[in-house]
């Protein structure tokens, strides 16, 4: 599968797989619109995290693009914080994840938390971290949205990390090669946004309308400050 199709396939997936098919009519008629299933997983996210219904949205968003260049990196990506407890959720439904791979990314991606924490292996999360920060920023043509990323698990370079979100983060992309965003010659950064254009979160199916999305768990709406980080197909920092 080439870049293209993976990110429709992931921009497209609404999180079905996650539901017994007996119980589809019961979702759609609990929370209605466009996208229920994907707004009934925001709703078990804010109620198990304490986030509101918008930012669990925005995060789920955030997790496809995270998976997006999991697929696609020739290292191993490693989440923010909010990301690995998004995946960490997904991960829940081990038969509805293990479609998703086979059905909709073509590829196992796996989770492998570490089983003792060992200091040689923060430099490794560190460094991946920020190549999947890089890489982030090639692929969509933005940087990753601070209040998704910017706190991770494992203890990495705060004055660093804090420098990464400040910059001049266009300066660094690499536009001569062959990034998701050049594969969309109408597309600009925005379309790969939450509420973006035609291949953002909610611009290509009209409205979340997220208002039954168990609006009452509204305590959270960033990151937080807590540390976190995790790495597909290798290892991952802290659980």
């Amino acid at each position: 599968m080439d870049k293209k199709q993976l990110w429709l396939n992931l921009a497209a997936y609404h999180f079905d797989h996650l539901v017994p098919t007996h119980l589809w009519d019961v979702i759609a008629a609990k929370f209605g619109g466009q996208n229920p299933f994907t707004k009934a997983f925001a709703d078990k996210l804010s109620r198990k995290l304490d986030w509101n219904c918008d930012f669990a949205l925005k995060a789920i968003w955030e997790y496809k693009k995270f998976v997006y260049l999991g697929v696609i990196s020739d290292f191993s990506v490693t989440p923010s914080k909010i990301i690995d407890q998004v995946w960490h959720e997904h991960l829940l439904f081990s038969a509805g994840y293990r479609k998703f791979c086979e059905e909709v990314i073509e590829h196992n991606f796996d989770h492998n938390p570490e089983l003792v924490s060992v200091s040689s292996q923060t430099d490794t999360f560190h460094n991946q971290y920020f190549e999947t920060l890089e890489l982030y920023e090639a692929e969509f043509g933005s940087a990753a949205p601070e209040n998704i990323w910017n706190a991770t698990k494992f203890t990495g370079n705060r004055e660093q990390m804090k420098k990464h979100f400040k910059r001049d983060h266009g300066s660094s992309l690499d536009s001569g090669s062959e990034t998701l965003i050049s594969l969309f010659p109408s597309a600009d950064s925005s379309s790969f946004e939450f509420n973006g254009g035609e291949f953002g979160g909610a611009g290509a199916s009209s409205s979340w309308d997220t208002a039954d999305c168990n609006d009452s768990n509204s305590s959270v709406d960033s990151g937080g400050s807590s540390d976190s980080g995790s790495s597909c197909s290798s290892g991952c920092g802290g659980d």
